[in-house]
This record gives structure tokens, C-alpha cells and sequence, in this order.
């Protein structure tokens, strides 16, 4: 068995997802390979299983024509994101790069997974090259699979008639859809690409496997199925608090709450609703709170407790030390697929305040593992975040719960075991198939 991953990049949420998969593949035995996108840098922390991914090679003129309609393609794309606002999620076309066909490998017992593949892969001529009846399995971590070019709709339910009139586009935001639609056409362009394809789609959490079962572009998949991620529970484990706290340099006698993301400003991460809920604990002595990732937080002139920036985060250590120094952790996604974050955070014993959006009731299960806010509503979460903050007994154990709850339902082991309990079908499928045909 050969397990072809592909994802664009080496990092972010979707890239972690992926290789933790692909780590967990290997050490189960199975021959597994990640491919990413050539423009990434080589990266030496990376074994040999990690490659940048070579295409098949085309002609001296059409390699050229594929280049020159890639970059037609990309500009007009350009033009129409140009006035989107900051703190937007990235729209992305089916033609990330000029020609991206399959290099076969005569592999009968092969499975090509595709990851986050924006920007990576061209619809047309990936599909195109595949052999009928190759399995490809594809785990999403967002919506843009299934969507005419977003990568979370933000509320926006026409992905469920083919997208047109794209609210996220506001060179094309309107109800009437023209020939000249892009998300439309996108949207065209991606279902025929997938049309014939032994595709069968993995989702995450609840809320987007139901959203893809949803989209009229999987109407031919063959299987459209639930597997959550898994979390390395031997790398992610309750440190001792006393010991993060001192390695930050906050005051163990503190009650703190944490708030992490990629991008700090991202507004689909919560930053701003989380700010308006800090108001309401500003009054409350002794908290304090720490937040990590890129960027800084949004101006604002609400009330709120002093805040410790740390930056970005790297390395399985300093991760562990931020979930561990903090008391509660505060997930305001306003729509999200199952936040790795909140996952690492239960791992080493810290319960969630969040949303109740997207795939956070997967595991923050309310009085058990944290509490949920009503969806967009700061002042429920900041109710909610001075209920925990001023009960010190309940986080303590909903901090155990959390922690237990990982390890029976989130695991990386169990991930990967119900991805190979998916291979092994879809391999006899196929074995089945090629016999009926000879």
C-alpha cells in the first residue's frame, strides 16, 4: 500500500493536519510519501518522505502556452480580490499552477490523498491525468473543495447551487449571476474537472462533512465520510503549570487565559468579539492573559486585563509550555473546521471557552471540557470566561476531562487507523474491479 500525500505548503493548520497523518501513517508501517508544492523551500527537518512534488513534463510550446494562460488566469483573479477588505480568508481558483498532471507510478495498491491543495494543484490537467478508477481520498480543512473559490463562506449558502454573485468578491457581489461570474465559473470548472474521479471525501469535523454532503460538487463522489484529526498525545501532555508559568515569566499566582492563531488579525479567528468578552472580566483581580501567533491584536479602547504577546510559536516544547501556563483557553472562531489549537490545548489538560460554531462541539463538550457561547455573541463568551475564570475547582477538572477526552476520541493512532481502515477498502474495490475487467 502507497499513501501519495498532497498538500501546497509545510506549514499552517491544514499542513500540520497532514503531515501528523502522514508521521503516524509511516510509523504504522505503511508507505506513505508528502508531497508539496515546488515553490516551498527545502526544508533539512524533513525526512526523505518529504518531497517537492514534479509534475509531468510538457513541450517546449505548450509548457509555454500552459504558463502564459496560467498567468492570464491569475491576474484577472488578482483584479478581482484587490478591494477585499484585511482579515479576510484567501479566495483561490481551480488553476494554482500552469499544468500539474499526475506522474504515474504503475502502483496498483496506490491512493493519492490530497490535503489543502490551493494554489498547487490545476483541476483540469490533475484530474485529467488519473487513470479511471485510481482512489483518490481527499481530507478537507476548509470548504474551498467544494465552493466556487472561498475557503470558509462566511454564512453564504450558495455553494449548495453552485456559488455566483460571490459576497466575498465585491467587484462581482450581486445576486444576478452573468456569464462573467467568477465563482460560478469556478465552480464549472472544478465539478467537471471531478466528474468520472474514484473520489471519496474526508471531513474532519461534523459541520463540514455536513456542508460538503450539502455541495452539488460531490454529488458523484463515491464516499463522503467523518474522521477528526488526531492529536500526538505523547507530544502534547499537561506540563507543570508552575514550570510553563516560569519559563513565560507570568506569575504562577495569576489566573490566565490564552488566545492563539496564525494570524492574530484574522477576523474569522475571533479576535475582536474575544476583545469585546475581555471587557466584561476587566474588573476581575489577578487575570491576565497570553496570546501567541503573527500579527498583533485589533485596536480597541474596551476594557481588558493586562495581555502577554509571545509572537508566533514554533517547536512542540514552547507549544506545550503556552497551553500549559494558561488556565482556560479561549476559542472565539466565528466559523472554523476543528481548530488544532483547541485540540492541543485539551491534550495538555486546559478546558475551552468558545463559540458553539463550525467543528468546536466536536470536543468542547459544555460543563464537561469547557463552555460554549452563543455563535458571533461576545457577551455570552465573556459570561461564559468569568463563570470559568471564578471557578478554580471546575477548571481543574474539566482540565482532566479534557485531557481524557484526546486520548479516547482525538489520537493520532486512531486517526490514522480509520484512514487505513478507508485504504484497505478502497484498494479491494479496485483489486475487485480490475478482476471483473480482465
Amino acid at each position: 500500500m502507497r499513501i501519495n500525500h498532497f498538500n501546497s505548503l509545510l506549514d499552517g493548520g491544514a499542513a500540520t493536519a497532514a503531515r501528523r497523518l502522514h508521521a503516524e501513517l509511516l510509523k504504522s508501517g505503511v508507505d506513505s510519501r508528502f508531497h508539496y508544492s515546488p515553490s516551498q523551500l527545502r526544508r533539512p527537518e524533513f525526512d526523505a518522505s518529504f518531497g517537492q512534488t514534479r509534475w509531468q513534463r510538457q513541450g517546449l510550446a505548450a509548457r509555454a502556452i500552459s504558463y502564459a494562460t496560467f498567468r492570464k488566469r491569475r491576474q484577472a483573479l488578482k483584479r478581482l480580490t484587490r478591494m477585499r477588505p484585511d482579515g479576510e480568508e484567501v479566495f483561490t481558483s481551480p488553476y494554482g499552477a500552469p499544468y500539474t498532471a499526475w506522474n504515474r507510478t504503475d502502483c496498483e495498491a496506490e491512493i493519492l490523498q490530497l490535503h489543502w491543495v490551493a494554489k498547487f494543484l490545476d483541476y483540469p490537467s490533475f484530474f485529467g491525468s488519473l487513470d479511471p478508477g485510481q482512489p483518490v481520498v481527499w481530507t478537507l480543512h476548509d470548504m474551498n473543495a467544494f465552493t466556487g473559490g472561498c475557503h470558509f463562506s462566511d454564512g453564504c449558502d450558495r455553494f449548495k447551487t453552485g456559488c455566483g454573485g460571490c459576497p466575498q468578491l465585491p467587484s462581482q457581489s450581486d445576486s444576478v449571476v452573468t456569464i462573467n461570474d467568477a465563482s460560478r465559473l469556478y465552480f464549472q470548472v472544478k465539478q467537471a474537472s471531478l466528474v468520472g474521479a474514484n473520489l471519496h471525501v474526508v471531513a474532519p469535523s461534523r459541520w463540514l462533512c455536513e456542508a460538503a454532503k450539502s455541495s452539488p460538487m460531490f454529488a458523484g463522489a463515491g464516499s463522503i465520510s467523518h474522521i477528526p484529526y488526531g492529536v500526538p498525545v505523547d507530544d502534547f501532555y499537561p506540563m507543570d503549570r508552575l514550570e510553563a508559568r516560569a519559563r513565560l515569566g507570568i506569575d504562577p499566582n495569576t489566573t490566565l487565559f490564552c488566545f492563539g492563531a496564525m494570524d492574530v488579525k484574522s477576523r474569522r479567528k475571533g479576535s475582536l468579539p474575544m476583545l469585546e468578552a475581555l471587557s466584561q472580566i476587566a474588573d476581575l483581580p489577578n487575570v491576565e492573559g497570553l496570546v501567541f501567533g503573527n500579527g498583533d491584536l485589533p485596536e480597541s479602547d474596551l476594557p481588558r486585563p493586562p495581555i502577554h504577546h509571545v509572537g508566533a510559536v514554533h517547536g512542540l516544547l514552547a507549544l506545550r509550555t503556552v497551553y500549559s501556563a494558561a488556565d482556560v483557553f479561549v476559542l472565539p472562531s466565528l466559523e472554523d473546521n476543528l481548530p488544532l489549537s483547541g485540540l492541543e490545548a485539551m491534550a495538555c489538560g486546559t478546558p475551552i471557552v468558545g463559540f458553539d460554531v463550525g467543528g468546536i462541539p466536536d470536543y468542547v463538550r459544555p460543563g464537561k471540557t469547557g463552555l460554549l457561547a452563543r455563535a458571533a455573541d461576545s457577551e455570552d463568551l465573556g459570561k461564559k470566561l468569568r463563570t470559568m475564570i471564578m471557578d478554580p475547582a471546575t477548571i481543574a477538572e474539566q482540565g482532566l476531562r479534557a485531557r481524557r477526552l484526546i486520548e479516547s476520541e482525538f489520537g493520532a493512532s486512531r486517526e490514522a487507523a480509520a484512514y487505513r481502515a478507508l485504504y484497505a477498502a478502497l484498494l479491494e474495490t479496485a483489486s475487485a474491479s480490475r478482476s471483473m475487467a480482465a
